[in-house]
């Protein structure tokens, strides 16, 4: 088996949690008001939230290129 440098945190790599994200994702909202937004949470609203959302982007950021 080669060794390399890394090898010292291979206990450490683990895939991620999802249901910990969240977890952390509400905590942070709560504690500061820092609001994360999940791909598959998004995918699960509502049109008129989504739309909502997106106009809410485009006043901050200014609207996407095409």
């Amino acid at each position: 088996m080669t060794r390399t440098s890394l090898t010292r945190y291979a206990p450490l790599m683990r895939d991620p949690d999802a249901q910990a994200a969240r977890r952390r994702a509400a905590g942070q909202f709560h504690e500061d008001g820092t609001i994360i937004l999940f791909p598959e949470t998004l995918a699960k609203l509502s049109w008129q939230d989504r739309e909502l959302l997106i106009k809410i982007a485009e006043k901050q950021y200014g609207k996407r290129k095409a």
